[in-house]
């Protein structure tokens, strides 16, 4: 394992950017992407798929020290950097390998790619913004706790769950209304 990001969050990554339900939109929605598939699949099995961890940020949730990471994975020749229109755009330099994901990580990669990878970055900004964990996280550059990911509204999303156990789901919203507070 690399110590400067974990294997599975460098094959989500390639995922996501050869996935053809991606559309192009630089690294704000790419952090978006990530923070979206690990997040809803927190919130439905209570653990994260790539292993990162995400920081709220003004433009949404962020791969924590996403800049070193992507400068990373350049530098060990997974990704190509190219800048359009003073976006970042990243490109695979390798293929992908999901041979360490189980068949419902994969499902769950895909709905959600489904489901946003053709929208704007700023529409992604928005929806995140809207959503529990970016709204509770106090500061900028604050770790998002991924129990939090348990108070996402599961309205549309794909094959997501409610919290049903009433006791933690008082428990999570007795430490939101503290970190709002």
């Amino acid at each position: 394992m690399n110590e400067r990001y974990p294997d599975k969050l460098k094959e989500l990554i390639l995922y996501v950017l050869s996935c053809p339900s991606y559309k192009e939109g630089g690294i704000k929605k790419l952090n978006k992407l990530l923070y979206f598939i690990d997040f809803y699949y927190y919130r439905d099995h209570e653990k994260l798929i790539s292993g990162a961890q995400y920081a709220k940020a003004d433009m949404g949730p962020v791969l924590d020290n996403y800049q070193i990471i992507f400068e990373s994975l350049i530098e060990d020749n997974i990704l190509k950097r190219q800048d359009e229109d003073g976006r970042k755009i990243y490109k695979p330099a390798t293929h992908y390998n999901l041979s360490n994901f189980n068949p419902d990580e994969i499902d769950h990669i895909t709905k959600v790619l489904d489901k946003y990878g053709k929208l704007s970055p700023s529409e992604l900004e928005s929806i995140s913004h809207d959503q529990q964990p970016w709204m509770l996280t106090e500061n900028y550059g604050d770790i998002i706790d991924p129990d939090l990911a348990l108070l996402i509204d599961s309205g549309n999303e794909p094959e997501s769950k409610i919290v049903e156990n009433d006791g933690l789901k008082i428990e999570l919203e007795k430490l939101a209304n503290s970190i709002a507070s």
